[in-house]
């Protein structure tokens, strides 16, 4: 041997190709991702936290009202986040898809294996199998292998269990199971998951949540519809202490002018037609009109009160002694004037600055004529404006507010789907807590004097009660006298 070192051959890199990341790897890798636990609780604390979110920060309202509630600058990033629309942001539908696709896989990795475990005959098995379990026992019993067989099929058969049995000339095995949808319940829980995201995504896109506010006697087109819905009668029932009992509407489905079908509903007890569901959800006083006005009519040069009168909503009013014709054309909760339009609008639905609008017009004389004026008479501010040319000041003293109706207007094609899963996750958690997967082997065989019997036995669920009826079958396959 010679003192040189030796030197490894380098690999001769063009004659072949070195192993590289197949698509079998990858396959695996991606599989075990979305499978993962982990992957699941993350995903169930982003949905919990995304949730929150949207339960905290009103949904779908307009942008006045979150800029007077958190400021411009905080309005400006819910509207980057998506913080005033959650449930239709393109990251919550890719949350949830994501949790389908892990729901899924972890449904696909697992559910097979065990689907074709429980169908598998397990009757083909050796006595090393039996004496390998953790519940495990060799018993002595004087009589003989068919007889002894035959007694702990009928005992188990008792207890519930369905027995497969095979006869060999030097022995008997048996196996026996019982409570197998405990087994499918987890699996059938765990789809369910998908089942009911997948009926929320439907609904979400399909669907649609509308709030109307609709007045007594108006008709409404309902255009997703294409029909219309009239508003019979509005009341509010009240308790004996003055609180509200309940509110109610009593609605009419009309199509192409034909009544179809007439409902009154209350809060829970919703009219439901071609899908649409309306809910009675709301009320309130009505900010752009009133049923009845309350009206002072002052002498102008001494205050005096002349008359008051109490005006309907645009029906006109005759005051023969004053000469005077009156009509209430328009009235507004909160009064707001845009200039540059040179229109009147309400500010808010609130109620704080209310105004009513006077068509009026005063006959002097027969011969003279008639001073015609519209002005805005202000609840709050009685001489805000004097009306050129007439004998007299108007002012508001009260008023007696059309009530709304509020009905709440949704469509979820995916409701029956969510029912569905919503049925399944019940059932596959009831499967699971209360049926319990349990397995029994046997084997008889003869000895000197009578047969000895190997039993041995698993749960997947349950382990105390499962060795408490272990024991008490030991006990009585003891007891067995053939």
């Amino acid at each position: 041997m010679s003192g040189k070192p030796q030197v490894l051959a380098e690999r001769d890199t063009t004659g072949g190709s070195t192993p590289g990341l197949g698509w079998e790897e990858v396959k695996a890798e991606l599989l075990q991702f979305f499978a993962s636990i982990k992957l699941a609780m993350f995903l169930f604390i982003v949905l919990a936290i995304t949730a929150t979110i949207g339960t905290v920060i009103q949904q779908g309202e307009r942008p006045e009202v979150y800029v007077k509630e958190y400021g411009e600058e905080a309005y400006r990033w819910f509207l980057r986040l998506g913080f005033t629309d959650v449930y239709h942001t393109w990251w919550f539908t890719s949350l949830l898809a994501l949790l389908c696709i892990n729901s899924l896989t972890c449904f696909h990795q697992r559910f097979p294996a065990i689907w074709r475990s429980m169908q598998q005959d397990k009757v083909n098995i050796g006595l090393p199998f039996i004496k390998g379990m953790k519940h495990t026992v060799a018993i002595p019993v004087a009589g003989s292998k068919a007889g002894v067989a035959e007694g702990i099929v009928n005992m188990l058969v008792g207890k519930g269990y369905r027995v497969l049995a095979r006869n060999d000339p030097q022995e008997v095995t048996l196996y026996a199971t019982k409570g197998v949808m405990g087994r499918v319940g987890a699996h059938v829980a765990h789809l369910s998951a998908t089942v009911i995201v997948l009926g929320g995504l439907i609904g979400s896109y399909w669907g649609f949540q509308e709030f109307g506010v609709c007045l007594e006697g108006q008709t409404y087109h309902i255009p997703k519809g294409n029909f219309d819905l009239h508003v019979n009668k509005f009341w509010i029932d009240y308790n004996d202490n003055g609180s509200v009992k309940s509110y109610n509407s009593t609605l009419t489905v009309l199509e192409q002018g034909q009544p179809v079908t007439m409902k009154t509903i209350t809060v829970n007890d919703p009219l439901v037609h071609k899908g649409i569901w309306f809910y009675q959800s709301s009320y309130g006083d009505a900010w752009d009109r009133v049923e009845v006005a309350r009206v002072h009519i002052k002498d102008k040069a001494t205050e005096k009160i002349l008359k008051t009168v109490d005006l309907e909503w645009k029906k006109e009013m005759t005051v023969d002694n004053l000469g005077l014709k009156l009509v209430m054309t328009d009235f507004v909760a909160d009064f707001g004037f845009n200039s540059s339009e040179k229109v009147v609008y309400s500010k808010t639905v609130e109620h704080e600055n209310p105004a009513i609008r006077l068509a009026i017009t005063e006959q002097k004389t027969p011969q003279a004529l008639a001073v015609q004026a519209t002005p805005w008479i202000f609840y709050h501010y009685p001489d805000l404006f004097e009306i050129q040319g007439s004998r007299y000041r108007f002012e508001l003293v009260g008023y007696q507010p059309k009530k709304f109706t509020g009905l709440q207007i949704t469509k979820d094609p995916g409701v029956n789907i969510v029912w569905v899963g919503s049925t399944m996750i019940v059932v596959g958690i009831t499967l699971s807590s209360f049926i319990y997967h349990r397995r029994l082997w046997a084997k008889v065989i003869p000895g000197a004097g009578g047969v000895t019997v190997h039993l041995g036995g698993n749960t997947h669920k349950s382990q105390i009660d499962f060795q408490k009826e272990f024991r008490k079958l030991t006990e009585r396959i003891k007891t067995l006298n053939t």
